[in-house]
Order: C-alpha cells, then sequence, then structure tokens
C-alpha cells in the first residue's frame, strides 16, 4: 500500500519526467514566410515539419547547405563569434548559406551601422521574418544560437552559446562532401 509519501515521490517524478520530453513545435507542412535582409533583398523560406523538435527549413530553392547564426547586437558572446563566422563565409564562399538572424527589435540604420562596425559579410535577416525564423527551427530561446541544415533544408545540428569554428566545419564539411580529418579541418593560426 502506497503512503503519503511515497505517492508523493511517485508523482513528483512522474512530472519530471513528462515534463523533460522533448515538445514538437507545431508547424502545418510547407508553411513560407519571407525573411527581409538588410539592404531590402528578401528570401523565401518554407518550414517542413520533421519528427523530432526542430524542423527542417529550406531557404530559397534549398540546393545549398545553410548555417542560421541568431544574435543580438547588445549580445557580447554573439559579437565574438562574428570574426569566426566572417572567416567561414571568406572560406566556403558561396557553397553554403550563411544567414545572420537578428532577434532584437532595431531599425535597419541602427543595424547597417552594426554590421559595418563589426565588418559583416553575410547576408543578415531583420524584422519579423526573423522573429519567425527563430520560432520555425524549433525555438531560439538562447544567443548565441547556430542551426544548420543540409542542403535539402533536413535539421543536421545546432549549437547554443558559443560554437567553436572547427566545430561548425566539422558539421558542414560532410554535407558539402568534405571529409573530416586534421587537415581538413581548419585550425586558427591567428
Amino acid at each position: 500500500m502506497l503512503t503519503r509519501f511515497s505517492f508523493a515521490v511517485i508523482a513528483t517524478f512522474a512530472i519530471f519526467f513528462m515534463g523533460c520530453e522533448e515538445k514538437k513545435v507545431a508547424i502545418a507542412a510547407d508553411t513560407g514566410f519571407e525573411l527581409r535582409l538588410l539592404g531590402g533583398d528578401v528570401l523565401k523560406a518554407r518550414v517542413d515539419p520533421s519528427e523530432g523538435r526542430y524542423n527542417n527549413l529550406v531557404l530559397n530553392a534549398g540546393e545549398k547547405p545553410a548555417l542560421y547564426v541568431f544574435f543580438t547586437t547588445v549580445c557580447p558572446e554573439c559579437a565574438k563569434e562574428i570574426p569566426h563566422i566572417i572567416d567561414m563565409k571568406n572560406h566556403y564562399k558561396d557553397s553554403v548559406n550563411i544567414v545572420g538572424v537578428l532577434v532584437e527589435n532595431k531599425n535597419a540604420k541602427e543595424v547597417a551601422d552594426f554590421v559595418e562596425k563589426n565588418g559583416i559579410n553575410y547576408p543578415v535577416a531583420i524584422g519579423a521574418g526573423a522573429f519567425r525564423l527563430a520560432d520555425a527551427v524549433g525555438g531560439v530561446r538562447l544567443i548565441p544560437a547556430i542551426h544548420i541544415y543540409d542542403g535539402k533544408g533536413k535539421y543536421v545540428s545546432h549549437f547554443v552559446g558559443p560554437a567553436p569554428q572547427e566545430m561548425l566545419e566539422t558539421r558542414l564539411n560532410p554535407l558539402l562532401g568534405i571529409a573530416n580529418t586534421a587537415s581538413t579541418v581548419r585550425a586558427k593560426t591567428e
């Protein structure tokens, strides 16, 4: 027979384990939206729900792997990550879609000043579409955050907090048919 204490312990564990279950973000298939980039260009995005927590996401035609860098202009850790993302954009050139996603309400002039000050060489999404993207990928709650998708828009991986450049490259290289060996993952020598 269960005592009140035993019942309380069992109930607590049951609630704890039910609360730890990953929740899938409910998004209808083929839900499309637009990402407005600083400078006026618009990218078309489509969300395809997956079986897991993180939805699949197709950007434009979805032909290249994509790296979405979620940040704010006031986040010191986000600023520390910018040089690595710039370096990756220079290294991968046009073989990977790298998009900065501002999850902060700033006007275009403020964002343009931030981009110029930091030498950002990759497109930056601003406005409502950026917030929609943060929700669509499974809900970005902490920054910096980076989400990686393959060329078909299938979720691959994500990082919360500053991600080492080498770790990002170990996730991207296989998507591009590059083997991950000590000689292919570039080490920073600066």
